[in-house]
Order: structure tokens, then sequence, then C-alpha cells
């Protein structure tokens, strides 16, 4: 892809999800974006039809860096604790909590949480693909839509929880609940 346009887009991913840390999503206009990012409103135009879309593309940019961080780090280390990539990707979380709140509330994103949901599918495919297994093991692809789905769940949970816990707990229940390991209660 052309420089130009990956650092166009990256400056209006960077523009909205900054924009949402201060104000509600539904409350951020194209005009909003474009003057944040220092580009005007046909060039938003030219890469994206709405702000739904770059929202998408921008979670989905974050959602692709995890994915080659953790990939990149087995390469480099294949024992390396998958707990630490969950923590990454609960700070970004923690980070847009209101964002993410609207994306997986009931009024959210069907779009966005799917595409969230197959980044989440291919990396626990990934991983699993990797796990010995029994020969009446579940099948790969079952048990990473299963694993996805949980996941998802368990930070919709967190983020509704008032106050809000800290990225670091969160993964220590999201691990819990993945890995089987025993849930403190």
């Amino acid at each position: 892809m052309d420089p130009r346009i990956t650092r166009t887009r990256a400056s209006l991913q960077e523009a909205l999800l900054g924009l949402c840390r201060e104000t509600e999503f539904s409350s951020v206009s194209v005009s909003d974006i474009t003057d944040a990012a220092g580009i005007n409103r046909s060039t938003f135009y030219q890469h994206y039809a709405d702000k739904e879309e770059l929202l998408a593309d921008a979670l989905d940019g974050f959602a692709e860096q995890a994915a080659a961080q953790i990939e990149a780090s087995q390469l480099n280390e294949p024992d390396a604790d998958p707990r630490e990539m969950i923590g990454k990707f609960l700070e970004h979380v923690r980070e847009n909590a209101a964002l993410y709140r609207m994306i997986l509330g009931p009024a959210g994103s069907p779009m966005i949480v799917a595409q969230l949901r197959g980044r989440i599918i291919a990396l626990a495919q990934s991983g699993l693909a990797k796990a010995p297994r029994e020969s009446k093991a579940i099948p790969v692809n079952v048990a990473a839509a299963s694993i996805a789905g949980s996941f998802i769940s368990i930070v919709r949970e967190w983020l509704n929880m008032k106050p809000l816990p800290s990225a670091e707990r969160a993964t220590e229940w999201a691990w819990s609940a993945l890995s089987g390991a025993p849930i403190e209660i």
C-alpha cells in the first residue's frame, strides 16, 4: 500500500481514538476527526465511507498489530507467556474503555464485534495448532470460536464493573477462565 495512504489512515485512526478518549463516539463528527488529524473532509471520504468504518479499521488495525506481535514473540520465544499479550490488549481496551463499552454494548456495532471475534479466533487457532492434542479433542476451529466468545464476554463484563478493575486483574480473570486454571472467588 502507498505510504501516503497508510499515513493518512493512521492519522485518522489516531485522531478518532484520541477524540473518543475525551468524548463519546456518538458525539464525534467527521469534522472533529478531520480537524484533529489535520486532513480535509474530502480526503476522509476518499478513505472511509463514515466514522463507523474508520472505527472498525482503527480497532482492526490494533488487533492486527497485536496478532503480529504475538506471532513474532512465538517465533523468537516459542514458550512466551500468552498472558503478556492478553494484558497488552486489555490495557488498550482500558485506555479506550468508553469506546469499547459502546462497541460491545447492546447498541454496539455487530461489524466491529465480528471483526474482533475473527481476529481472536485466528489467534486462538494459531496457539491451539501448536498445542499437543488428544485424538478425540474438540476441533481447533470450534475450540477457537469458544475461546473468542468467552474472551469477548469477559471483556464486556469487566468493562461494566464500577470501578473498573485494572487490566492486570482482568488478564488474570481471562487467563483463568480460558486456561481452566482455578478462579479465585
